[in-house]
């Protein structure tokens, strides 16, 4: 998918070009382009509009027109393929955390990274957003707990000899308030992705929000629909625009595991449970294992084999351990 961006796309679809008033309602909520709108749900796009604008019926005519509008293929395994073959990769700053990924961070994929506080994770995704600004790729950086530092951002394309100058303005920034601050964001960010070309998004961290306020057993059902909403939109994003999504997670304690298990993704889990689990193409576990060295384990992938590498956090951000450690 991808028209390019215009000032009107949405006027391609019949009911809009006749109906200035939703066609404004819809830019309203962040709907600017047909891939928006294409990879709607028709009741979803009734609840965001209000009934007093448009009706089941229309919703599920303009999702129907503006997937039409777009080019859909059916393709043989073979040239899905050589597709994937061709689809970009970022690297994060090491040579083997880059192999334990397939050859980096891919596009069109969610790659998650968890683990305890200090095990890497924000300097991850930091020094990921850093080395493909390098390259004239856009990210978005979405922060949930106030990780992300562009001082650090400054400092590490400094050591690497990049001018931060030309590093920053490749990176975008939102704060995230809250679990519905976030759904917020990601509901209506279509514009921003298409004008900005951004190529990487980030969430750091992502159930984080949705753990302080929905505390408890008895809330954990409303929690996960809320989560799931938001994984199938950063889906949808990821399909439709050819992102890279990168995810981040806490992890918490699961003191039945001690007994009977020893590897630390199981004594320390990371949060969200299957909703999370199921939406994700790559959860890469890291452990601190000394002041700067730290384990990455691929725990599991849709097409990789789980392996273990290390790396290190310095000045630079992430990258590889040197010889004498």
């Amino acid at each position: 998918m991808g028209e390019e961006f215009e000032a009107e796309p949405l006027k391609k679809i019949k009911v809009l070009a006749s109906n200035p008033q939703l066609l404004e309602a819809l830019k309203d909520k962040g709907y600017y382009t047909l891939e928006s709108l294409a990879v709607e749900s028709p009741h979803v796009l009734l609840e965001r509009v209000g009934e007093r604008l448009i009706s089941l019926d229309m919703a599920k005519q303009i999702v129907r027109e503006a997937r039409g509008c777009l080019k859909v293929e059916i393709i043989s395994a073979a040239e899905l393929l050589e597709l994937e073959k061709q689809k970009k990769r970022y690297t994060t700053g090491s040579k083997a955390l880059d192999e334990l990924l397939g050859g980096g961070v891919p596009e069109q994929e969610m790659t998650e990274f968890c683990g305890p506080y200090e095990s890497g994770k924000t300097e991850c995704c930091m020094t990921i957003a850093m080395l493909a600004a390098k390259d004239g790729v856009n990210t978005i950086y979405w922060d949930t707990e106030g990780g992300f530092s562009p001082g650090r951002l400054a400092k590490m394309a400094k050591a690497r000899g990049l001018a931060p100058e030309k590093i920053l303005p490749h990176i975008y920034y939102g704060e995230v308030y809250g679990s519905e601050h976030l759904l917020f964001l990601i509901e209506n960010t279509h514009k921003l992705l298409k004008e900005k070309e951004i190529k990487i998004l980030i969430l750091d961290s992502f159930v984080s929000p949705f753990r302080a306020e929905y505390p408890g057993r008895e809330l954990l059902a409303p929690r996960q629909q809320l989560i799931n909403r938001c994984q199938r939109r950063l889906i949808n994003y990821m399909r439709a625009y050819k992102l890279a999504v990168i995810t981040t997670e806490q992890v918490l304690a699961s003191p039945q595991a001690y007994a009977y298990e020893s590897r630390p993704e199981i004594l320390n889990p990371p949060v969200g449970g299957h909703v999370v689990s199921h939406a994700v193409s790559h959860r890469v576990y890291f452990q601190k294992v000394g002041r700067t060295k730290r384990l990455a384990t691929l725990v599991a992938s849709n097409y990789l084999p789980p392996e273990t590498v290390a790396f290190s956090i310095t000045e630079r951000g992430v990258e590889d351990v040197a010889t004498e450690e």
